[in-house]
């Protein structure tokens, strides 16, 4: 068994590390049975130091152990309510193993997740920290580490530009899964917008789910009078392109993911500042304000109606250390068909 950790100056080389050793009281021990590898993990490399991301499973100096979402399995068990044989969904590192220290493991048999109360994780949001039963609630279980985390993420983008006084969402890397949920949730309710390279361009149209999609040499052509820009690239020349030639047109200006990180940054723009969205904040809002349940069911039935499009979908299954390191660099490059879904696992 392996875990596989990325150079923190160089994201696509990759090293091999040793599994954790025995248990400690309170411990468990996971086999990682399968994960999914996506441009949002891409995300958490190029923000570990940052956002934090390498804290939730610590490395030696100068390598970062990229968390994935995925399925795992209990092995060995000094932890009390988590016993050998059970199947969780959660934040697993890139790898074939996991130790954690199950805390708040819920006393409900037919619901028995828990929180990792590793030391190293005190103070990481909530939201990462959950480990819920494997449930076939949210469908096929590759579909689930493809997208239960980017949809919660999807949904949460699109409950704030619901609020948004604009006709329009412009998507750039509209060819992202989380891209993809935002596109078809709001499509209807404001003119969708996507952003993508020329390659790209025709798998975008042919999701159905925007009204326009643009290669990034077209920006001024973009429609609609009053627009929020919401980018998933992080592409400095691309979001400095979207203040200058859409002029006041431009209303908001967000900013979510790092598809095309090794860009430089754009420095001062004109029009609207640039807001960072992050989901958890956005997540406690609106729990607070629907209650954890109508949260809960507002999103499953988001999920639904998304899940029943995905017939454009082509899952792809990688297996071995050296097969998933190859697709892991192939990621961070930006050489993955975005109409195929990495499942993967060591």
């Amino acid at each position: 068994m392996t875990i596989i950790a990325a150079r923190v100056s160089a994201l696509a080389d990759t090293v091999a590390l040793p599994d954790p050793g025995p248990l400690s009281a309170g411990e468990a021990r996971f086999a990682v049975e399968h994960f999914a590898l996506t441009a949002n993990n891409v995300t958490y490399a190029v923000h570990g130091e940052d956002f934090a991301y390498w804290r939730f499973f610590p490395a030696p100096e100068g390598l970062g152990i990229v968390p994935v979402w995925g399925f795992a399995r209990v092995t060995e068990s000094l932890a009390d309510g988590i016993s050998v044989g059970q199947r969780f969904f959660g934040y697993w590192p890139l790898g074939a193993t996991a130790v954690l220290t199950p805390v708040q493991v819920s006393a409900n048999p037919s619901n028995s997740g828990f929180t990792d109360g590793a030391a190293h994780r005190a103070g990481l949001p909530p939201f990462y920290n959950r480990y819920n039963p494997a449930s076939a609630e949210w469908g096929d279980e590759a579909l689930q580490c493809l997208f239960r985390p980017l949809y919660a993420t999807s949904f949460l983008i699109d409950c704030l530009m619901a609020s948004r006084p604009v006709d329009t969402l412009l998507l750039s890397s509209a060819s992202s899964k989380t891209a993809l949920g935002v596109a078809q949730a709001a499509r209807g309710r404001q003119q969708v917008v996507g952003l993508t390279s020329p390659g790209n361009r025709d798998f975008c149209v042919n999701t159905g789910y925007y009204d326009q999609v643009l290669a990034y040499d077209d920006i001024a052509q973009v429609a609609g009078e009053t627009i929020a820009f919401v980018d998933f690239s992080g592409h400095g020349g691309v979001r400095a392109d979207v203040h200058g030639l859409l002029g006041s047109r431009l209303k908001e200006s967000h900013i979510v993911g790092d598809t095309h990180w090794q860009s430089p940054n754009a420095g001062d723009l004109p029009g609207p500042v640039p807001q960072l969205f992050f989901a958890p904040t956005v997540a406690q809002e609106r729990v607070a304000e629907w209650g954890p349940a109508g949260f809960e069911q507002r999103l499953g039935a988001a999920w639904g109606r998304f899940a029943a499009t995905l017939g454009w979908l082509r899952i792809e299954r990688v297996t071995g250390e050296a097969a998933v390191a190859r697709a892991w660099s192939d990621l961070v490059a930006g050489r993955i068909d975005p109409a195929a879904g990495i499942i993967a696992s060591l």
